[in-house]
């Protein structure tokens, strides 16, 4: 039911950007608790970390969300909805490979306008706590990910607006120099993958910063 009602909520953009702001509106603690009543235990996320190698220094491309008072910035992303089925009975039909990739191109696209292909997993970070939503804990897949058409066509997309947030959720999209990240209100959990993290998984890129 509650997966349903997200749907329509989304699909009614002028009802979707009220509840953000009446979501904006609610203590940290009440709105982990209530997302907590509606949610599973765990929530399943896929996040999308989009690095442009040939700029110097190395850009990451992130969004400002509409609903964090705190940690608005972020790297792109979302949280992964039920399969259908009945939980208690065993089912027939097999999930592909690449549900949670698939998953994640579908927010890209639907959030942001912007195809991705995923190239390969970085990390799997499991979350008890997260300042910015206190709630149920976290399982978020951080994938590496490139746009279809390059960086050069999507930053080209960005500057003359031919691409653009689709959703109230998103209020900017921006390409930002990984040694600027301290500078950004960045939600905790993408401040801690991209300046401890990253530099570990992939320290071609690290050194690429540094220069």
């Amino acid at each position: 039911m509650f997966a349903w009602l997200v749907r329509f909520i989304e699909h009614h953009p002028k009802l979707h950007r009220f509840l953000l702001l009446v979501w904006r509106l609610f203590p940290p603690r009440l709105a982990g608790f209530l997302k907590g009543l509606l949610s599973r235990n765990w929530l399943v996320g896929a996040v999308a970390v989009m690095i442009d190698e040939d700029t110097s220094p190395p850009e990451v491309l992130l969004v400002e969300h509409s609903y964090r008072p705190k940690g608005a910035w972020g790297l792109p992303g979302g949280s992964l909805e039920s399969t259908p089925g009945d939980p208690t009975r065993g089912g027939h039909e097999a999930l592909p490979d690449n549900v949670i990739e698939s998953a994640l191109q579908r927010e890209v696209s639907e959030e942001l306008g912007i195809g991705i292909t995923v190239i390969r997993l970085l990390r799997i970070d499991a979350i008890p706590y997260v300042a910015e939503e206190p709630g149920p804990y976290r399982l978020d897949f951080y994938f590496r990910c490139a746009p279809h058409h390059g960086f050069a066509a999507l930053r080209h997309g960005l500057s003359t607006g031919q691409i653009k947030p689709r959703s109230p959720e998103i209020k900017q999209i921006r390409f930002v120099p990984l040694t600027d990240l301290k500078k950004y209100d960045l939600y905790s959990t993408d401040f801690r993958f991209l300046h401890e993290d990253l530099p570990r998984l992939e320290p071609a890129l690290a050194a690429l910063k540094n220069n």
